[in-house]
């Protein structure tokens, strides 16, 4: 199951991009606080929030399995 998920990803670009998209969300975090040392910083928060939150639900909706209308 779980090789499964990780090979249907490595296929899925869409799944890629989210996932690099949250990854970015996380290395601008860390790369920001280190560089100018605002570890309480509201706007770099709202940032990297944004990012990972859409790189996760990218994720998501790029690895759900495809549904069909049998109606």
């Amino acid at each position: 199951m779980q090789e499964n998920m990780v090979q249907e990803t490595i296929r899925n670009p869409k799944a890629i991009i989210s996932l690099l998209t949250a990854i970015a969300g996380i290395i601008f975090y860390l790369v920001w606080n280190i560089t100018y040392g605002a570890w309480a910083d509201i706007g770099i928060y709202s940032v990297t929030a944004v990012l990972v939150c859409l790189g996760i639900a990218g994720w998501l909706i790029a690895t759900m399995p495809d549904t069909e209308d049998t109606k």
